[in-house]
């Protein structure tokens, strides 16, 4: 596909609050810190679009964006392992509200006939990335506090691989009302 938006998903935007709790999060060395203004919670991997099946999914995302409850950020941890880091994430309480979300972009993906991600839906924000040369690191990452996350967009990104990680562009927002 010459002609679209490439590397397409559907993530939550954090607020300020949320964004400015987990920057302050304390990192390891080696991590490349994602970006403040990057920081989100991937809801749905898509991939290409048209610009057509992208411009009726912007659409169809405000019926989907409802509000959410802030949301506990359990632990800060190394994925897939500390022994082999490549990121640093921190995870979110498995809530009614993020399974109900999930649901209702899945269906909206089926009704506009996009692929479906295989893969479970499992709450995180990334907070930073290893090289593939990262070695492993000795305990896990702590939290400071008790961190809870609060997001106030809906948006489909897409995204672009640079020299040092991806960036994302919001293509459409919804504000979580």
């Amino acid at each position: 596909m010459t002609e679209g938006w490439q590397r397409c998903f559907i993530a939550l935007a954090p607020d300020a609050t949320t964004r400015d709790a987990l920057a302050a999060v304390p990192l390891a060395p080696a991590a490349r810190r994602v970006p403040y203004e990057q920081l989100h919670l991937t809801v749905t991997f898509i991939g290409a679009l048209s610009v057509e099946r992208g411009e009726a999914l912007a659409e169809g995302l405000a019926a989907s964006a409802t509000s959410l409850s802030a949301t506990a950020i359990t632990r800060i941890e190394h994925w897939p392992n500390a022994t082999h880091p490549r990121l640093t994430v921190a995870t979110l309480a498995m809530s009614d509200e993020f399974v109900a979300l999930d649901w209702r972009i899945r269906s909206l993906m089926l009704d506009l006939d996009l692929p479906v991600d295989a893969r479970a839906f499992r709450p995180h924000i990334t907070l930073a990335r290893f090289g593939r040369e990262a070695h492993a690191i000795d305990g896990a990452p702590q939290m400071s506090a008790d961190l809870a996350a609060r997001f106030e967009s809906l948006v489909l990104y897409s995204s672009t691989l640079a020299r040092h990680g991806a960036r994302y562009s919001a293509l459409a927002s919804v504000p979580l009302v």
